[in-house]
């Protein structure tokens, strides 16, 4: 199964007066790499967090949000901030003394205050925590990882008929290649025997070195490597686990035959499809770098 490096998931949890809830979103990358966003009480769950995420993505930067709210409400969750309090009361004392100031502090002017007050944080049940933590990213990661393979069998079903294509090119360079060849031969061999004017017992020399020079004109091991290419490349798309690494590496090789093709070709017949070759391997290895 192809997966894309690309997609979103989304998860929710609720018990007892807690809902948490899962982001998870992935980008391209050449390596697995996850950061988790937690509620700082939360953050020790970190580390177990990322493995969860790492079971089934192996590749691609993964950022994982987790919520955690309490249906509770603020006041019960509040208590006053001592050190903080005995601060604000030194200061509005000073300011009495020192400008005179005989009005009487009231509960709403200290209220607005920054840092009066200090959310309680509960403790919780670790176990519990850590069971509704793992349930909800599990299946933020479920969600995530059928987005990633939607789009990786969309990715995959644009990339076949290139394939194919390339196989047609293939075929095309062939049939070229074998009228070029004996073409260039003839050609050689003619235009040898003009300028040497040597006597017939030398025709077989000058023939044999006609055909050497002709085969190094001849691609038939290039296109016999590139169909071999294409095979493992089909059959990568058909695998299972992260294949992205592996497909670029078959396109290096199918690029580096095109460029071959090209370079020992002087027919422009073959230079055009070569050219053609070269843009289907262009498009896939776009294609290629948003594959796990």
């Amino acid at each position: 199964m192809v997966h894309s490096m690309t997609g979103y998931g989304q998860a929710e949890r609720s018990r007892d007066d807690i809902k948490v809830t899962a982001e998870l979103s992935s980008l391209n990358g050449r390596f697995f790499d996850a950061h988790v966003r937690l509620p700082r009480w939360l953050s020790h769950y970190e580390a177990r967090i990322k493995e969860l995420i790492n079971k089934e993505i192996k590749r691609g930067k993964v950022i994982c949000s987790i919520t955690w709210e309490s249906e509770s409400s603020l006041a019960q969750k509040l208590r006053l901030n001592e050190p903080v309090a005995e601060m604000y009361s030194q200061i509005i004392r000073e300011l009495k003394e020192k400008f005179s100031i005989s009005d009487e502090i009231k509960l709403s002017d200290l209220i607005p205050l920054d840092g009066l007050f200090a959310p309680v944080e509960d403790e919780g049940d670790p176990e519990s925590e850590a069971q509704l933590l793992e349930e909800v990213v599990t299946e933020a990661r479920k969600n995530l990882q059928a987005m990633r393979l939607q789009e990786g069998e969309r990715l995959a079903a644009d990339m076949r008929p290139r394939i194919a294509a390339i196989g047609g090119s293939v075929g095309t360079i062939r049939a070229l290649c074998r009228e070029s060849v004996e073409a260039y031969r003839e050609k050689l061999e003619n235009r040898v025997k003009e300028l040497l004017n040597e006597p017939s017992d030398s025709e077989d020399r000058i023939v044999m070195e006609a055909t050497v020079v002709a085969e190094r004109c001849d691609v038939t091991e290039e296109c016999v490597r590139i169909e071999s290419h294409n095979e493992q490349f089909l059959e990568t798309l058909d695998g299972n686990g992260p294949i992205g690494k592996r497909l670029n590496f078959i396109l290096q090789e199918l690029n580096r035959e095109a460029n071959t093709i090209g370079s020992k070709s002087a027919s422009i017949g073959i230079s055009r499809e070569v050219v053609s070759l070269k843009e289907e391997i262009e498009k896939l290895r776009e294609q290629v770098q948003n594959i796990e």
